[in-house]
């Protein structure tokens, strides 16, 4: 299967295009709501990262705004609550059916980025508020903007963060302390705290260089070998989601084994089949 970009028209709340061979970027759009995600968007959201990964062109995939106010400001807190009042009149056991099954699908589709073998370059700008963080946490590579402001801002509407950023970061930063902070109290924090935390690897000065530069990155990764791309990307997110060492090296062993072939021993050699 190859897609073309026209493929994606039918995602109104997403810009997909194709930069280059094995090069594709995705863009949220919905300026208007600093692109707020309803249960339609991040719905969508799923289709298109398990869409874009199935295609055998794809390489790497770039994630951006087209807004430079927002990545994005985290859950539609309308569509939110129009679905906490379909369980009004629910007893117990149906309101915990309905809204544990809800709350799954909505973190199944926000984490495919960790899930699928294409690895992801995000670049986070202006308001990434709450579920920012959740899909931010999925991406392979993390780059923000300077004037960025995170904030984990579920605790300040009275709920727990559930889409993904609390089992995540863990992972990902470096001081656990400052974490807790940031989680417990919902403040906001800029690009300068999240690279010293190890949460982006490049702070750029505006949305425009930002994209630039992750075209850049991403055109590197993109014109390696895709097996090669797709077996180190795999390897260092298992180990992050918590697989053993000793599993990731029986992994690799397996996948190298499986794609170290006469062709590819014969190109090494330089010899002609």
């Amino acid at each position: 299967m190859v897609e073309s970009a026209e493929a994606y028209k039918q995602y109104d709340e997403f810009v997909v295009t194709e930069v280059e061979s094995g090069l594709w970027h995705v863009q949220l759009n919905n300026p208007k709501t600093l692109n707020a995600f309803s249960e339609t968007t991040w719905r969508q959201y799923g289709e298109i990262f398990t869409k874009l990964d199935a295609d055998p062109e794809v390489n790497v995939i770039l994630v951006s705004s087209t807004s430079p106010r927002a990545f994005s400001s985290g859950l539609n807190l309308k569509s939110a609550i129009a679905t906490f009042g379909q369980s009004v009149d629910m007893n117990n056991e149906e309101r915990y059916n309905h809204m544990h099954q809800h709350i799954r699908d909505f973190q199944h589709c926000i984490t495919t980025p960790a899930r699928i073998n294409t690895p992801t370059i995000g670049l986070l700008n202006g308001v990434s508020y709450g579920l920012a963080l959740d899909m931010a946490a999925c991406y392979t590579i993390r780059v923000a903007v300077e004037g960025v402001k995170f904030s984990i801002r579920e605790i300040k509407i009275g709920i727990s963060a559930d889409i993904g950023s609390l089992q995540r970061l863990p992972a990902l930063v470096n001081n656990k302390s400052a974490l807790y902070q940031h989680a417990l109290t919902g403040d906001i924090f800029g690009a300068d705290e999240a690279f010293r935390l190890g949460f982006v690897s490049r702070v750029l000065p505006d949305l425009e260089s930002g994209v630039e530069y992750i075209k850049e990155v991403g055109s590197d990764i993109a014109g390696n070998q895709q097996w090669a791309i797709y077996g180190t990307k795999k390897s260092i997110q298992e180990i992050t989601d918590g697989l053993s060492v000793e599993q990731g090296l029986k992994n690799i062993a397996h996948h190298n084994a499986t794609h170290i072939d006469k062709r590819f021993i014969s190109a090494m050699m330089g010899v002609k089949l």
